[in-house]
């Protein structure tokens, strides 16, 4: 028997060989697609949060000036109430004669509770609290029963029709005559005039 015709199988053989290192191949080549996807994906991600972390740091730097514009405002609208009972003597929004009597005795004279109450004790004996009192045979006007009436223009302008320009001159009156509305009632006292 003739003994069998081999082919020359050095060509499957290489083929053999070279299969594994094409997968190996085509593997690196797919290894090396997906790493070039995720640092697309993560080079876009990172844009992205250093968008967002650029948006977050621009929302709290004006979150963080939007409150200290309000509180500069806070503390001017302070000073200005502070000026202003400084100035006036009572808070703004009072309108009740007896409580600016009681603030400007504070605040304007550093007078406490004891100089409103005898300044309360002359004010009620002599016109009731009433801005517009007038005594018909004196012709004195107002809280502080002033005689003449128009003494009061140098509180202010306003003196026939303001408590707080009355409160004023008739606490300045008994200050500077008496020395204080209590040394006044006392004066009123001793005098049976109370």
């Amino acid at each position: 028997m003739p003994a069998p015709v081999v082919a020359n199988s050095a060509p499957a053989v290489d083929q053999l060989a070279a299969a594994p290192a094409a997968d190996e191949a085509r593997a690196n080549r797919k290894a090396a697609r997906v790493k070039l996807i995720a640092e697309k994906q993560a080079a876009k991600r990172a844009k992205s949060l250093g968008k967002q972390t650029k948006a977050i740091a621009a929302k709290r730097a004006k979150i963080k000036a939007d409150l200290a514009a309000a509180a500069k405002k806070a503390a001017e609208e302070k000073a200005a109430r502070a000026r202003a009972i400084a100035n006036r003597g009572y808070q703004p929004g009072v309108s009740d004669p007896k409580e600016m009597a009681r603030q400007i005795l504070k605040n304007k004279f550093g007078y406490g509770s004891n100089q409103f109450q005898c300044f309360n004790n002359i004010i009620m004996r002599e016109s009731m609290w009433k801005i517009d009192a007038t005594n018909p045979s004196s012709g004195a006007y107002g809280i502080p029963q002033a005689l003449p009436g128009s003494k009061m223009a140098s509180v202010g302008s306003d003196w026939r029709t303001n408590p707080a320009t009355q409160i004023i001159w008739g606490i300045k009156y008994m200050k500077d005559r008496y020395g204080s509305p209590c040394a006044a009632w006392s004066f009123k006292a001793d005098k049976g005039w109370s």
